[in-house]
């Protein structure tokens, strides 16, 4: 959700125009009509056609991505090593590294629900909107927590809802690994700040693996050698969130501003 990124673009804004977009079926872009829901490449197009509409062809872009987004854009950058001048990587690389073998299952899950329409809770008020995400990062505080319910929720019957299209709930048909993933990490081009939170929760979805901070090295090894690694101290997974001014503060030197 664009909007996420409000509390960092303020330490930014004076000496860049930040664009902050939503993805397809997020915050407030539009949903999806197709009942098979969405697909993970589909996102590198949306990039595509954004740098199309905002810069000439010659031009490059620096980038400030989280996790999901990250991910999108460290792909991105690999095949179009041109466009892409300065890469910020926040905790983009949690990507899943799936068995083969878990292929069938996996297509059966995504056979059997995207017929079933998913829902998301309804809310009172935004108020009960924000407890929700305290709830789920509790380092958030209670003002920012406010401000994202109010982009991050919509007015419905009896109160209000995520905005964001719950087909995202949906499990994709593919399999993601990691020896398809390499290759275009190995391929950027771009001055790259590698962000790592000293509390994340990757180890969530990667529930597989015994040692977290081992396994992020090992990954981040894949990136341009001289890419910079940074530890956010005393901070989880939601670094613009919970550390803003921090994060802002890296950018800036890491574009070699004041």
């Amino acid at each position: 959700m664009g909007a996420s990124f409000d509390f960092v673009c303020h330490y930014l804004q004076k000496d860049y125009h930040c664009i902050a977009m939503d993805w397809r079926g997020f915050g407030k872009s539009a949903h999806t009509k197709n009942p098979a829901g969405y697909f993970f490449y589909e996102y590198l197009a949306d990039v595509q056609i954004l740098f199309h509409k905002l810069t000439k062809p010659e031009e490059t872009v620096k980038v400030v991505a989280h996790s999901m987004g990250g991910n999108i854009l460290a792909f991105y950058a690999g095949c179009t090593p041109n466009k892409i001048s300065h890469f910020i990587n926040i905790e983009g690389f949690g990507i899943q590294d799936m068995a083969p073998e878990k292929g069938p299952k996996r297509m059966r899950e995504w056979l059997d629900r995207f017929l079933t329409p998913n829902r998301f809770q309804i809310y009172k008020n935004l108020f009960e909107v924000a407890q929700r995400l305290r709830k789920t990062n509790p380092r958030l505080p209670e003002k920012r927590a406010l401000i994202l319910a109010k982009h991050l929720a919509k007015k419905v019957r009896g109160g209000f809802q995520v905005a964001a299209d719950p087909r995202h709930k949906q499990p994709g048909p593919y399999l993601h690994q990691l020896a398809n993933v390499y290759p275009f990490w190995e391929n950027v081009t771009a001055k790259c700040l590698l962000l790592i939170a000293e509390n994340t929760e990757m180890s969530s979805w990667m529930t597989y693996i015994d040692n977290i901070q081992a396994e992020i090295n090992r990954r981040l090894d894949h990136f341009p050698p001289s890419a910079q690694r940074v530890l956010i101290k005393d901070c989880g997974h939601m670094v613009h969130h919970e550390k803003p001014e921090e994060l802002a503060k890296l950018v800036r030197n890491f574009l070699n501003l004041p």
